[in-house]
């Protein structure tokens, strides 16, 4: 993938400007439900961009050591990075011990959150235009937002959320299409490729 998706990540958080508008977008055919029915993902994120979006205007993004505590303690939570992980390992998962496990766990979350930190001193101010959350069951909700560019072409970004036995989580994030659970899956997939031909890799 050339663009980090997790750079685009950062600029749909830290995009949204005070004047971010709300559109109705009617479900399409294959996701059931209605709009009251998932709405609590779409108020989940909105509550998670505000925080993000107080945070920048103090000017502590400046500082990459204090935007990684904050993102550490205030937006980290909002994420199931376990099972981000596991989707992300795909089959291998169940051949693991616990051990790597979480080691594989703690590398996806790192590399999310350094990602985050590097690039919250870059962002500017664009509207967002929010679209009704769609469901493909009542525990598998994602929530839609399109960054307005100058240029007339908006960037489509997706929130997927998966509802956890400690209420909504975010497992999953696309930029135009592209899934940030793939691109770990394909680096994952590197990694236990090479590690399974060179024993001696740590």
């Amino acid at each position: 993938m050339k663009a980090n998706l997790l750079a685009l990540f950062v600029v749909l958080i830290s995009a949204i400007s005070l004047t971010a508008t709300a559109a109705p977008h009617p479900n399409p055919a294959g996701y059931p439900g209605n709009a009251s029915q998932f709405s609590e993902p779409a108020v989940i994120l909105k509550r998670g961009i505000s925080k993000l979006t107080a945070f920048l205007k103090s000017g502590g993004a400046q500082h990459r050591g204090n935007a990684r505590t904050f993102l550490e303690t205030e937006i980290a939570p909002y994420f199931d990075f376990e099972y981000m992980t596991r989707w992300a390992a795909g089959p291998a998962w169940r051949r693991m011990e616990p051990e790597q496990r979480a080691m594989l766990q703690e590398r996806l979350e790192a590399s999310f959150m350094t990602t985050l930190a590097q690039k919250l001193t870059t962002y500017t101010n664009q509207p967002i235009r929010y679209f009704t959350p769609r469901g493909q069951n009542r525990n598998d909700v994602s929530v839609s937002a399109w960054i307005m560019q100058p240029n007339g072409y908006p960037t489509r970004m997706e929130f997927r959320f998966y509802k956890s036995g400690s209420g909504w989580k975010i497992f999953d994030v696309k930029a135009a299409g592209n899934s940030a659970v793939v691109y770990y899956r394909n680096r994952f997939r590197h990694v236990f490729r090479y590690s399974n031909q060179n024993p001696s890799y740590n």
